[in-house]
């Protein structure tokens, strides 16, 4: 379908789709949704990247990010789909998008995708991520883990219009895993964009319940304590039209098990994953 060009008014056929994954970190780590896609917008236009245009009344570029990027989130392989009014090959727009991409994003690799395939909001079927736990030894958390894969069911509730709804978190975890922590966020962004808006960053103890589910702690903590600490990984199912695994979910599902509450200290997107794709942690 034709769409209209914004600097010529006539209409361009939309004739490649490129899916680019991508890294994001400092200093865009403060980039809220809206904010990331002016950014990446405004880039794509300055770089002369034949993007093809919407026909909305104000046309913007025809590019679609798979899910919303929290602020302040570490990022290792998100992907976006750009759709061109030319076909350029992969050593021709590799070069110009990788030097065109705002400041804290970086190109990690692009795929030619067929134009009729289905959306990327609609493709994305499971999202990896790092918890890096203080407070728990490697040997207690890998228990944890190993008696919630265990589990033939793993109730949770969760707030839904003002009313709780209680569901099943287990077939929504793909592969949870316990390795070393890496601390990404602590190592690329001041404490202040870790810290939860609902509670003062602190290193003195755990972090609440509802911190956990609103962001990771104070980067303050020691070096050494952080080196020590244990990464939770876990691969979680995610749906656009049905119920979809939250980290936030699953490490309070292991604080439960573990009787306490954990310390989240960062929190990192290791990777998006497509209907096509195997989730895996490696």
């Amino acid at each position: 379908m034709g769409v209209t060009d914004r600097q010529t008014s006539r209409m361009v056929d939309a004739v490649q789709r490129w899916r680019i994954a991508f890294r994001r970190g400092a200093p865009a780590l403060d980039l809220g949704p809206a904010e990331i896609a002016r950014a990446w917008e405004s880039a794509i236009g300055a770089a002369s990247i034949p993007v093809v245009m919407s026909a909305a009344a104000t046309p913007r570029p025809r590019l679609t990010f798979a899910a919303p990027l929290p602020p302040g989130r570490v990022a290792e392989h998100d992907l976006a789909d750009l759709v061109l009014g030319e076909r350029w090959p992969l050593a021709r727009l590799r070069p110009v998008l990788g030097a065109a991409l705002p400041a804290g994003f970086e190109l990690v690799d692009l795929y030619d995708i067929w134009l009729g395939a289905p959306a990327i909001t609609a493709s994305l079927s499971a999202m990896s991520h790092r918890a890096v736990l203080g407070g728990v030894p490697f040997d207690e958390l890998a228990g944890a883990v190993a008696g919630l894969l265990a589990a033939p069911r793993l109730e949770r509730s969760r707030a839904k219009s003002e009313r709780k709804v209680i569901y099943d978190l287990r077939p929504l975890i793909v592969d949870l895993r316990v390795g070393p922590g890496t601390v990404a966020a602590v190592a690329a962004a001041p404490a202040s964009a870790l810290a939860p808006a609902s509670a003062p960053a602190s290193a003195s103890g755990p972090a609440s319940a509802s911190a956990v589910a609103s962001g990771p702690a104070s980067a303050s903590a020691s070096a050494p304590a952080l080196a020590s600490a244990p990464a939770l990984r876990m691969a979680l199912r995610t749906s656009s039209d049905g119920p979809s695994g939250r980290p936030d979910e699953v490490i309070l599902a292991v604080g439960d098990a573990l009787g306490r509450e954990l310390e989240l200290v960062d929190l990192v997107r290791e990777r998006l994953w497509t209907a096509d794709e195997v989730p895996t942690l490696g």
